[in-house]
């Protein structure tokens, strides 16, 4: 049975991304999720899942992100060591949407959205997945399903929130199983996403025609939405039932958190100030986590300023701009349409260098790999590195100590 074996492996242990696969492949719709702690509610007589085939446990990326078996059929190869936390990579670009618009309501420029966009022309996109608001709750985060531009511009920044995004498509698969569909999401809907692309059934097979195009956005770990309420509550002094909308990248780059309430009052917090907040509404599988992208998306996105705790701080030293991983044909073909239709501008750029998101992750994932916790597998390359070297979150986002360390090597 795969709910028995979904909570055996996955939820028991804390290893739920909260990602939302398993309420998108429930034929029954029995899952639902416990809306503040993002995990399935298991409230129903399991004996309805003896006999059903539906793979709940099998599109899980929480205990087994399934990276190597994905980029076999992505690829035709794995991984190597020296690839272990960027992934297979074709090429890397710097970019930003051409549209003042799109640039000026982003986090990193908007080339993620200028993709998007552009993905309806070129691959006949109808239904677009991204992270939106809940229509009662302005402040909690939740999975919108749309092919309207402004809805998808307004969707454009980063979230910092989790939500059991991928349970959208179930609408798409059940009303119109016949129109294409491109996902920005992180590396646990991603690598999600290609688990299911590679079921033998009728859902992995709609999954394989018609989710046309994935892009992902790097993640050093997501919170809970009490990180998001925290702030608005403990920092802003807010209602929450005042707040029609949060922006966590808002202004001038990098960005701040910024409140809309009912009385049409924004309300401000500088980006590197909330990131205590955050931090205390982590869980264990987002720690634990050993993907700061997946490596499995049709593109790969991040901030094209590598360390923006620096430029909160202190102010951004470069313009507006994201860095694309393109590592599919599929993605870089969908690039060059986007330049040629004038909605994106791109330039070579690398990699090296200091990355502070990266940093966070690696430095967090060694600690636990250490340790006798249950962790999520990573890729089978491994990871090689001296535990000495090992440095603490609190220490890699303190103002005073993190910027001596920008010349290190990645």
């Amino acid at each position: 049975m795969s709910i028995a074996k979904l909570k055996q492996e996955v939820l028991d242990p804390a290893l739920c991304a909260g990602c939302g696969a398993c309420g998108l492949v429930c034929p029954k719709q029995l899952i639902r999720f416990d809306k503040d702690r993002i995990t399935p509610v298991l409230d129903f007589h399991t004996d309805a899942c003896a006999t059903c085939d539906a793979p709940c446990h099998a599109v899980c990326p929480g205990a087994d992100p399934a990276t190597d078996a994905s980029e076999e059929q992505l690829f035709g190869r794995r991984r190597t060591v020296d690839e272990r936390w960027l992934g297979i990579i074709g090429s890397v670009l710097g970019a930003s949407s051409t549209s003042e618009e799109i640039r000026s309501r982003s986090a990193s420029g908007g080339a993620a959205t200028a993709l998007l966009l552009e993905s309806r022309r070129y691959l006949d996109v109808k239904h677009v997945l991204s992270m939106g608001r809940d229509a009662a709750e302005g402040w909690r985060a939740a999975p919108v399903v749309s092919n309207e531009t402004a809805r998808i511009i307004g969707n454009a920044q980063s979230t910092y929130q989790m939500a059991p995004y991928l349970v959208a498509l179930r609408t798409v698969y059940e009303a119109t199983p016949d129109d294409n569909v491109a996902v920005v999401g992180l590396a646990c809907h991603i690598q999600a996403l290609r688990k299911l692309q590679r079921l033998d059934s009728a859902l992995g097979q709609w999954a394989r025609e018609r989710i046309v195009l994935l892009i992902e956005t790097a993640c050093s770990s997501n919170t809970l939405p009490a990180g998001t309420s925290g702030i608005v509550s403990d920092v802003l002094r807010l209602k929450l039932d005042e707040v029609v909308d949060v922006k966590y990248r808002e202004g001038s780059y990098p960005g701040n958190f910024q409140t809309r309430t009912r009385d049409g009052r924004a309300h401000v917090v500088q980006f590197w100030e909330i990131l205590g907040k955050l931090k205390e509404n982590k869980t264990h599988r987002c720690l634990t986590c050993g993907d700061w992208m997946s490596g499995l998306a049709d593109i790969s996105v991040s901030d094209g300023d590598p360390n923006i705790f620096d430029a909160s701080v202190n102010g951004a030293t470069v313009a507006k701009h994201a860095r694309l991983i393109v590592r599919t044909p599929l993605g870089g073909a969908l690039i060059e349409h986007a330049v040629e239709q004038g909605a994106l501008e791109r330039w070579a750029i690398d990699m090296s260098g200091f990355n502070l998101g990266l940093e966070r992750k690696r430095n967090r994932r060694r600690h636990y790999e250490l340790s006798v916790l249950p962790i999520p597998k990573g890729p089978g390359a491994g990871d090689a590195f001296d535990r000495d070297s090992l440095r603490s979150d609190d220490e890699l986002i303190n103002p005073a100590t993190y910027k001596r360390r920008h010349n290190d090597p990645v």
